[in-house]
C-alpha cells in the first residue's frame, strides 16, 4: 500500500499547475463530505457533473455556501 503526501490548497490557483497546462485535484466538500478527483487547466475547473467555479473557488452541488477544500500531491 502506498501512502500520498496532500497538501490542502485554498484557491483554484493550485500552486505546481500554473506552468502546465493541466493537472488533476482531489476536492472536498464540508457540508456532505462529497470526494472526487476532478481537472484543473489554466487554473479553470475542467466540466464535471456535481462541481461548479465561481471565481477563484470551487464549490459542490449540494447546496453547500462553502467552498470546496482541494487536495494536491506534494
Amino acid at each position: 500500500m502506498t501512502l500520498l503526501a496532500v497538501r490542502e490548497e485554498e484557491r483554484v490557483v493550485v500552486q505546481g499547475l500554473d506552468q502546465q497546462s493541466s493537472g488533476e485535484v482531489v476536492v472536498f466538500c464540508p457540508k456532505c463530505k462529497a470526494l472526487q478527483t476532478v481537472q484543473i487547466s489554466s487554473s479553470r475547473l475542467m466540466p464535471t457533473r456535481k462541481f461548479f467555479q465561481r471565481g477563484a473557488y470551487i464549490f459542490h452541488d449540494c447546496g453547500s455556501t462553502q467552498p470546496c477544500r482541494l487536495y494536491t500531491n506534494m
